[in-house]
Formats: structure tokens, C-alpha cells, sequence
């Protein structure tokens, strides 16, 4: 009875270390998985109210600019900005890229074996890159929308686009040529080789793709522009 209970205790601790590894959370005491849960939410409830300011900001600018003698083509400059920047949100044709972990892992294989059939940061970045070079003027990533100051890296089992944290499946959507974005992706001994070989990677082409806003601070603390006497 002893043995049986000890077994039951060992495996709901397996289960639980898995799951909290799963979710991206640490691992060593309770105090500090609670305490990572609460900053997620904050994080997540500050990222709410910045979409919410923006969006009111909008709103007012709008109704002020009102009645303004040439608003019209200033208006025009400022929605060209924010597209070239990233935050405004936009649609078009463009291409929808999955990738997804492989199943053609093995049920059992060591760890160095393993990370072969996992998408990885990298492999993102390389899908990405390949993108922007084909011509996309707009990419997301499992919906954050990526813009000159976006990272995407590797933090133990998640992946961080901007500060968000994402998981596989990744669905990338760029807006551009849908014809010119899949031949450049599928350019010979390039990404989309190494993927598709180990059936990690879908493309599909669509008329029309929704790409939100960039919703994360856009704030410069230290750039300042140059100016033109300088």
C-alpha cells in the first residue's frame, strides 16, 4: 500500500513539473510559479490598456483634426507612418505559413535528438527574413505584428515575439504578391526545404489577410533624431 501511494504522489509531482514546463513557467518552488502566473497577468492586463489608450487616442485625434483646413492630406502622411511602423492594423492578399513540431519523432529518442523535430527560434526568424526579402509589407506571428524594433528568441520551452510569449503551432501571416512571397520561400536548399523534408511547414495563399496592430510600447528613451545642421 505504501509503494502504491508513493507512486500516485511521484506521478501527480511528474505531472504537474510537466505541465508548468509546457506553460513556460518555472519550475523550482511554488511560491515562485505563483508569483510568475501573477506577473503574466499583469503583464498581459498592462499590454489591454495600452491597445485600449491607443485606440482612444485615435478617437480624439480623429474628432479634433475635424474641420481643419488641410487634415485630409496630414491625415493621409500619418496612416502611411503608422503602416511603414507597424501600428496600425491592416489587410491584404498575401500568405499564411504553419509550422508545427514533427511527427515524424520518435517515441523514444534522446534530447540532442530530439531538438531536430522542434521548430525552433531560428527557424522563424529564417521563415521571417525570407519573407520581408519576398516583398511582405505586413508579418505576424501567432498574432503579434512584427516592426523594426521586434525580437523573436528562444526562452526554455516558449518562444518570445516582441514580449509575448507563443507556442507551437506558429502561424505566420505576411500580407504582399502571394505568388512572389511562396516562390521566395520555397527558394531551392533554403528553409522551406529543411522543414518541409521533415513535414514541419504548410503554406496557403489567401485574397485577403488580416494582420493586427503592433500593441507594445513604442516609446524611444534614449534616440533622439538628427538634426538637419548637424
Amino acid at each position: 500500500m505504501l509503494c502504491i501511494v508513493l507512486g500516485m504522489l511521484l506521478a501527480l509531482s511528474l505531472k504537474t513539473q510537466r505541465q508548468a514546463i509546457n506553460e513556460g513557467e518555472p519550475t523550482r518552488t511554488p511560491a515562485l510559479r505563483a508569483a510568475y502566473r501573477v506577473m503574466k497577468q499583469q503583464n498581459q492586463q498592462v499590454e489591454k490598456d495600452l491597445a485600449e489608450y491607443k485606440a482612444r487616442y485615435e478617437r480624439l485625434a480623429a474628432k479634433q483634426s475635424k474641420g481643419i483646413a488641410g487634415t485630409k492630406d496630414i491625415q493621409a502622411v500619418i496612416d502611411e507612418n503608422k503602416m511603414i511602423a507597424g501600428t496600425i492594423a491592416v489587410h491584404g492578399p498575401g500568405i499564411i505559413v504553419q509550422l508545427q513540431d514533427s511527427p515524424k519523432r520518435p517515441a523514444e529518442a534522446r534530447q540532442d535528438v530530439i531538438r531536430d523535430y522542434i521548430v525552433h527560434d531560428s527557424d522563424i526568424r529564417d521563415v521571417v527574413n525570407e519573407l520581408f526579402a519576398g516583398g511582405a509589407e505586413a508579418i505576424s506571428v501567432n498574432g503579434q505584428r512584427l516592426m523594426a524594433s521586434s525580437s523573436i528568441r528562444c526562452v526554455g520551452p516558449v518562444v518570445l515575439v516582441n514580449t509575448t510569449q507563443v507556442g507551437a503551432p506558429f502561424i505566420i501571416k505576411a500580407i504582399g504578391k502571394p505568388e512572389t512571397l511562396e516562390s521566395g520561400l520555397k527558394v531551392p536548399g533554403g528553409i522551406y526545404d529543411d522543414l518541409y523534408a521533415w513535414d514541419m511547414i504548410q503554406i496557403t495563399t489567401e485574397p485577403d489577410i488580416y494582420v493586427p496592430a503592433y500593441t507594445g510600447s513604442t516609446r524611444f528613451n534614449y534616440a533622439k533624431t538628427v538634426s538637419t545642421k548637424r
